[in-house]
C-alpha cells in the first residue's frame, strides 16, 4: 500500500514538472531553436554558393527562431515580471512577418512573374503596421491614444487574422496552379510546400480555436493541457523544414521550368488554341505583352476571320509560294510567319486544334537563297536548265496554246574565250542576258540552257511577236558596244508548237534547224534545250 503511494505521488510529481513547470514545452521550444539554426545556416550556405534563391526562407527562419528564443527565455524569467512581458510581446514580431515570407518564399519557388507593386503593398504594408502598434512605445515616446486605443481592442488581433487566412490562401492557389501543370512524376516538391502553409494554418487555427481569441469557449481537458504546449513548436517545425525539403528536392528553377505555363508563355512560338469549330479560346498572351508584330487575336474569334484580318492589315500579305506563310513587308526587310495546325485528340474524342504560328524569317531566306542557285543561272539572272525542265512539263497545256519556242545561240563566244579569256566571255553573255529580258514578250520564259545556249518560251505566241522579238534583238544589239568585242551577235530560231498532241521535242527540232541555217562554220550543232527522251 505504502509502494503505491509512493508510485502515485512520484507520478504526481512527474505530471507537475511536466505541465505545470513546463518541462515539455522548454524542451519543444528547445528543438525548434535548434532546427532553426540548423535551417538557417543551412539556407544561407546555399544561397552564397547560389544554389538556392532563399531570401525570404532566410527571414522565414529568422523570424520562427526570434519567436522560439523569445518563448524559451521567458520560461525561464518567469520571476522577473517586466522581462517576461517585454519577451511574450517580442516574440510576436516572428509570428507577425511569418505569413508574409512565408507567401513571398512560395511565389519565389513556383511563379517565374515579377511581383507588382500592388502585390508588395498587400503584403509587406500590414505587417508593418502590426509591429508598430505591437512596438508603440519603442517607436513613439509618448503613444497617441488613437495607437493606443487599437491596440488595446480585439479588432487589430482579428485584422492580423484576416490579413493571415489572405496570404494563406494565395500560397495555396500559387502551388496548386503549378502543382496541376506539372507532370504527375514532378509534383513531390509541392507537395512539401502544401504541407508546410497546411501546417502554419492548422497552428492559427489552434491559436484561434483553443486560446478563445474570438471568446470560442472549448471545455478544458487534460488533452489540451498536453497538446498546447508542444502544438506550436511542431507545427513551425512542420512549415520550416518541408520548405527546406522542397527547395533541396528540387530548386526553384525546376519547379518554374516543368510548369505548363512557363513553358507555352516563353515559347518562341505563337500558340493559338482553337476549338472544334476553329474559333480561337486562348492563346500564349505573353508574346503580345512583348510587342509581337502579328494582330492580337479576339476571343472566340473564326481563325479564317483572323488570318483575313492579318493580310487587310498595311504590312501584311500571303506569300506567293505558300497559303500558310505570312509575310511582312518593312521597307526593305521582310518577315515570314507560318501557320500550322494540329488536331487535338484522344483515342475516342475530338477536341479542338492547336494553331502555332513560328517565325522563319531565316530558314525563309536561306530556301529562297537555295531555290534561287537551283532555278536561276547566277551569271545572267536568267532561269538554268533546271527550271527550264520543269517549267516545260508545266507549260504544255491547252490554255497555253500555240507555245512559241525560241533557240538562241550567241555568235563567237568560243573565239571570244580562247583569245580574251573566259572573263570577256561572261561579260559578252551577261550583255546577251540583259538584252533578252529587255526585248522578251510579256509572259516570256526565258532560261540559259547551255554554255552560250537560250531558250525562250512563250504562251499564246505568233508569228508577229516572234519577228518583232528578232527584230528588237538585233535592234539592242547594234547599239550595245563592248570595247573588248564590239557588238554582240545572236542566232535566232523559232517554231510554233499549236496542240498538246504534238511533240515537244519534234517542234524544239524545228527552232533549232532554223537557228542553225543561221549559223555558219560549225558542224555537228547540237543544242541542249531538247528533252531526255527517257526522263528517267
Amino acid at each position: 500500500m505504502q509502494l503505491d503511494e509512493t508510485y502515485i505521488q512520484a507520478n504526481n510529481q512527474l505530471e507537475d514538472l511536466i505541465y505545470n513547470g513546463g518541462l515539455l514545452e522548454k524542451a519543444a521550444y528547445g528543438i525548434l531553436c535548434c532546427l532553426c539554426i540548423y535551417l538557417l545556416l543551412y539556407a544561407l550556405s546555399k544561397k552564397m554558393k547560389r544554389h538556392w534563391e532563399s531570401t525570404n526562407y532566410i527571414i522565414l527562419c529568422a523570424g520562427m527562431l526570434f519567436f522560439a528564443a523569445c518563448t524559451l527565455l521567458s520560461e525561464f524569467f518567469q520571476t522577473n515580471t517586466a522581462i517576461m512581458d517585454m519577451l511574450g510581446t517580442l516574440r510576436y514580431i516572428g509570428i507577425i512577418i511569418a505569413p508574409t515570407m512565408l507567401c513571398l518564399h512560395i511565389r519565389q519557388q513556383v511563379s517565374y512573374k515579377e511581383l507588382r507593386i500592388v502585390d508588395s503593398l498587400l503584403l509587406y504594408v500590414p505587417p508593418s503596421f502590426f509591429i508598430i502598434v505591437l512596438l508603440r512605445d519603442a517607436f513613439i515616446s509618448q503613444a497617441a491614444n488613437f495607437i493606443s486605443a487599437i491596440n488595446d481592442t480585439p479588432w487589430i488581433v482579428m485584422a492580423f487574422y484576416a490579413f493571415t487566412i489572405v496570404v494563406v490562401i494565395r500560397s495555396y492557389l500559387l502551388c496548386f496552379n503549378v502543382f496541376y501543370q506539372m507532370p504527375r512524376h514532378m509534383r513531390r516538391s509541392t507537395r512539401y510546400m502544401l504541407l508546410s502553409i497546411s501546417a502554419f494554418a492548422l497552428v492559427l487555427a489552434l491559436d484561434v480555436l483553443w486560446r478563445n481569441t474570438f471568446v470560442l469557449i472549448v471545455p478544458p481537458s487534460d488533452a489540451l493541457d498536453a497538446l498546447l504546449p508542444i502544438g506550436a513548436p511542431l507545427g513551425f517545425g512542420l512549415l520550416l523544414f518541408p520548405l527546406h525539403s522542397a527547395m533541396h528536392l528540387m530548386p526553384a528553377e525546376d519547379v518554374i521550368v516543368t510548369s505548363r505555363e512557363f513553358v507555352v508563355g516563353g515559347l518562341s512560338t505563337t500558340i493559338l488554341v482553337l476549338g472544334r469549330k476553329m474559333q480561337i479560346l486562348d492563346w500564349n498572351r505573353k508574346v503580345w505583352d512583348d510587342g509581337y508584330p502579328l494582330p492580337k487575336p479576339l476571343y472566340k474569334e473564326p481563325i479564317e476571320v483572323y488570318r483575313r484580318r492579318i493580310v487587310e492589315q498595311n504590312p501584311f500579305r500571303i506569300s506567293p509560294h505558300d497559303s500558310n506563310i505570312i509575310t511582312a513587308v518593312y521597307g526593305s526587310d521582310e518577315m515570314h510567319f507560318l501557320m500550322q495546325t494540329r488536331e487535338i485528340h484522344n483515342r475516342k474524342r475530338h477536341f479542338g486544334y492547336v494553331l502555332e504560328i513560328s517565325e522563319i524569317t531565316r530558314v525563309y531566306t536561306m530556301m529562297r537563297l537555295f531555290e534561287e542557285i537551283a532555278h536561276f543561272d547566277q551569271l545572267t539572272k536568267l532561269h538554268n536548265r533546271n527550271a527550264y525542265l520543269s517549267y516545260v512539263q508545266e507549260s504544255i497545256v491547252e490554255e497555253n496554246m500555240p507555245l512559241l519556242i525560241f533557240v538562241g545561240d550567241v555568235n563567237g563566244l568560243k573565239t571570244l574565250n580562247d583569245n580574251h579569256g573566259h572573263l570577256i566571255g561572261d561579260q559578252l553573255l551577261k550583255a546577251v542576258a540583259d538584252i533578252i529580258s529587255e526585248a522578251a514578250p510579256p509572259d516570256a520564259f526565258t532560261a540559259r540552257v547551255g554554255g552560250d545556249e537560250y531558250v525562250m518560251l512563250v504562251p499564246n505566241g505568233t508569228d508577229e511577236m516572234a519577228n518583232q522579238f528578232v527584230q528588237d534583238v538585233i535592234s539592242l544589239c547594234s547599239i550595245t558596244t563592248i570595247e573588248q568585242f564590239g557588238s554582240p551577235s545572236i542566232s535566232w530560231g523559232y517554231a510554233i508548237m499549236t496542240s498538246i498532241e504534238q511533240s515537244y521535242n519534234d517542234i524544239f527540232d524545228s527552232a533549232d534547224a532554223m537557228m542553225y541555217a543561221y549559223k555558219k562554220g560549225r558542224n555537228q550543232f547540237s543544242s541542249s534545250g531538247l528533252l531526255p527522251e527517257n526522263p528517267s
